[in-house]
């Protein structure tokens, strides 16, 4: 399946859509659109959503961000719905300054994507492609 690129930034953005889980619970977000970073080391998750599925912090670490300060940010392990697609107990830092979900190379490195910027659509696939 196909998805668009969201358009709302100033060029085209691939984005997937996602499900936050509580790792062996019941709760969970709504569906949520996800930019897919891959110039990011990790996840980020705005921390609101964390808290609406109960999510505890499993441990803190140091963030050094792009312009080279460094902050102690929050870890958190859920699971997250890709597309359809399950991935269990993945790291995920909550993000206290953001209201968007950031895929980064933690998540995008256990998925066969193909981004397709002349269509402006991200597929996930099952298998690589043969060229």
């Amino acid at each position: 399946m196909s998805y668009q690129y969201d358009t709302y930034p100033t060029w085209p953005f691939p984005i997937l859509p996602i499900i936050i889980h509580q790792p062996d619970g019941n709760l969970a977000t709504t569906v949520l659109n996800a930019w897919l970073d891959t110039g990011a080391d990790v996840t980020l998750v705005p921390a609101s959503e964390l808290e609406l599925i109960e999510s505890d912090e499993v441990y803190s670490a140091y963030l050094r961000m792009h312009w080279g300060e460094s902050n102690e940010v929050a870890i958190h392990l859920v699971d997250l719905e890709i597309a359809g697609h399950l991935l269990p107990n993945v790291e995920v830092i909550a993000d206290d300054y953001s209201n968007q979900v950031l895929l980064g190379r933690n998540v995008l490195n256990k998925l066969i994507l193909l981004l397709d910027g002349p269509h402006q659509q991200t597929d996930i696939l099952l298998r690589r492609p043969r060229f």
